[in-house]
């Protein structure tokens, strides 16, 4: 199951005031300061676990296309410095573990839309700011591009089926569908 972590920016006595609403919904919940930090801490979060998922679904497609069995490898890499939460919490390949959506042909959970929508606000927010963020760029467009090839309802955990979509031909031409 899930745990909600709340990201609160705003007045210190107002945050206060409404704590024991926000942990009746929530595992976490996280005082970040001024109005806005909130915000910004969930857009840093959603921004690496975008990046985190696609090096998983990378990773793992490279295991599978190397022979090794995909639930032999989460097993390595989730006792070994590899180890993230789309690893061993929410791993994006079919048959690997129960109850994500990747057990259930990518339905449920957090949507690649929404993903692409917090990628798009940091990527704005990295630039108001003159912050480089290539990775985040890099995911940014990744997702985009995936809403614009059908995964746009889909669990943001797709990058898996996606990139197993447009793996290489041997003359260098990607598959499409």
């Amino acid at each position: 199951m899930a745990k909600l972590t709340f990201m609160v920016g705003g007045l210190e006595e107002e945050f206060k005031a409404a704590q024991e609403l926000f942990t009746c919904m929530g595992a976490n919940v996280i005082y970040c300061g001024q109005v806005g930090t909130g915000q910004a801490a969930k857009l840093c979060n959603n921004m690496l676990l975008s990046i985190g998922m696609i090096g998983t679904a990378e990773t793992m497609n490279l295991g599978i296309r190397l022979g090794l069995d995909p639930k032999l490898l989460a097993q390595i890499l989730n006792m070994s410095s590899g180890r993230c939460w789309s690893s061993d919490t929410y791993n994006p390949v079919p048959g690997v573990m129960e109850g994500v959506p990747s057990a259930n042909n990518y339905q449920g959970g957090y949507g690649t839309t929404l993903m692409a929508k917090d990628l798009g606000l940091a990527q704005n927010t990295a630039t108001n700011t003159r912050t480089p963020i290539p990775l985040g760029s890099l995911a940014h467009q990744i997702y985009r591009v995936m809403c614009s090839r059908g995964y746009a309802n889909k669990d943001f955990s797709s990058v898996f089926q996606f990139l197993r979509e447009e793996e290489a031909q041997p003359d260098g031409a990607p598959k499409r569908a």
